[in-house]
Parts: C-alpha cells; sequence; structure tokens
C-alpha cells in the first residue's frame, strides 16, 4: 500500500493542531481547512485525531467505594464482600474499553507520584548501585569528616616524613655550602656597562633629534619653494589678465575717438 503524499507547504503538525483545537490565525486555519478539502492525507489524520479526543472526553476516573466490615459478624462480612467485588466486576467492561496508551500513561502517573511520595534514591558511585527510600536523615557531617580523616591519614604520615627528611637535608647545606664569592667585581662591571649603555643611549638620542631636525628644514625648504613657486604663478596670470584688460580698454578708447571724430565731421558739413 502507497502512501499518500501531502504537499502542505507550512508546518503540517502545528497547523493540524491548531485546526483540531480552534487556535491560531484565522487565515491559518482557513488555508489549512482549505487543504483538507483536497488532501486525503492530512484527512485521515484529522479524524483519527478528533476520534482520540472523544475518547478521552468520555473518560472518567473511577469511583472508589469503601465498605465496612464488622470484626463481629461473619454475615456483615460476607455482604460487604459481595458488595465489594460487585462494582468491581461491573465496572471491568468499562476498563477495558480505555485505550492501552492511557493505562500505561495511568501507570507512569502512578508510578511517578509512588517514588516522589517515597523519597526513591538511586545512585551508583564507587561504592556501587545503591537503592534508598522513605526520608531517613543523610549521615551527619561529623561521621563523614571522621571517614574523610581516616582516609587521609596515611597521605599525612607520608606528608610528615617528607617534611623531616627535607628539614635534614637544609640542615645539612651550610656545612657543606662553598666560601662566599666576592660580588664587588661584578657589581662594578655592571655599573660600568650601565654607563655605556646610557652614553650610547644618549649619542643614539642625538642623532635622531639631529636626523629630525634636518628633515624638518628640509621639509620647510620645500613647502616655502612650492609656495613661492605658486605665488610667482599667481603674479603672471594677473599680469597677463591685466595686460589683456589693457589692452581691450585701449581699443575701446580708440573705437570711441574715431566715432567722436566722425560726428564732429559730419557736423562741421551740416
Amino acid at each position: 500500500m502507497t502512501e499518500m503524499a501531502c504537499g502542505y507547504a507550512g508546518d503540517r503538525d502545528d497547523a493540524m493542531i491548531a485546526y483540531l483545537y480552534d487556535d491560531g490565525d484565522p487565515a491559518a486555519r482557513a488555508g489549512f481547512e482549505a487543504h483538507l478539502a483536497a488532501c486525503a492525507r492530512c484527512r485521515t489524520e484529522v479524524d483519527a485525531l478528533r476520534g482520540v479526543r472523544r475518547q478521552l472526553a468520555r473518560w472518567a476516573p473511577p469511583e472508589v467505594n469503601f465498605t465496612v466490615e464488622s470484626l463481629t459478624s461473619g454475615v456483615g462480612s460476607d455482604e460487604a464482600a459481595t458488595s465489594h467485588q460487585s462494582p468491581a466486576t461491573g465496572h471491568r467492561a468499562w476498563w477495558h474499553e480505555i485505550p492501552a496508551w492511557a493505562q500505561v500513561a495511568a501507570a507512569l502517573l502512578v508510578l511517578g507520584v509512588s517514588a516522589g511520595v517515597a523519597n526513591l534514591d538511586v545512585r551508583y558511585d564507587g561504592n556501587g548501585l545503591s537503592v534508598r527510600t522513605g526520608w531517613a536523615t543523610p549521615a551527619p557531617v561529623a561521621a563523614r569528616a571522621a571517614q574523610n580523616s581516616e582516609a587521609a591519614a596515611p597521605w599525612r604520615a607520608e606528608l610528615t616524613a617528607l617534611e623531616q627528611r627535607l628539614r635534614g637535608e637544609i640542615r645539612a647545606v651550610p656545612a657543606s655550602a662553598p666560601a662566599p664569592v666576592d660580588v664587588s667585581v661584578p657589581a662594578r662591571a655592571a655599573q660600568s656597562s650601565d654607563a655605556d649603555l646610557l652614553r650610547r643611549v644618549r649619542a643614539l638620542l642625538d642623532e635622531s633629534e639631529k636626523r629630525q631636525q634636518r628633515e624638518l628644514a628640509l621639509r620647510v625648504g620645500e613647502v616655502l619653494r612650492d609656495v613661492n613657486a605658486a605665488r610667482q604663478a599667481d603674479l603672471r596670470t594677473i599680469d597677463r589678465n591685466v595686460n589683456d584688460m589693457q589692452n581691450r580698454l585701449g581699443v575701446e578708447v580708440l573705437k570711441q575717438r574715431e566715432n567722436l571724430n566722425m560726428l564732429m565731421r559730419v557736423s562741421q558739413r551740416q
């Protein structure tokens, strides 16, 4: 039997749960409802989930009937036994109608509650697997400290022996120590080497400062040359523009003079 393919674009499981419980965006629910009309696989799963919801809605916890048995009357005890057994026989068919997964879930729930009430404690350490129930108080701290001290006793003995051996070796060292060495000569040599080092550092600093001054003078000279060259170029440009303006002005003056002369000649003729 081939499995039917589903072409739903989004998260099919979330959309199905939201559709069953009337939750989520109305537009998304409407889109999934339109998808159900065309997808047989989703319709089958939705129908199955609805059946599970109906079975869960019909389920109810069994009623417990407590009976009081009389210790003095045997007849009363028989009647109580029969009355106690009759509800069980009446509820047997109803119990078998509950799905297997619901029975397993109820059993796990009862087991968890029982473990919590009994304070079940399971440990696996160097001493092996230990299972403890009940609310017994833990071992006193003093007893644990005593056990730890007993376990560390061999180490303390070894540390004490090592300390004594080291002290004996330290006492024996001054007897065999070499004669003191005169450290004045190395000290003077170190002082002279420090003085030479300072002189070298100062010479390097002076040389570096002179080099920086020379470079600064060169940079300043280059800047001055560039400024002078730019100023000369600007002056030449200004002179050329002034000469052009003067030439144009002279031409205009000559034209005006000729026009005036022409007007004067015309006026004299009249």
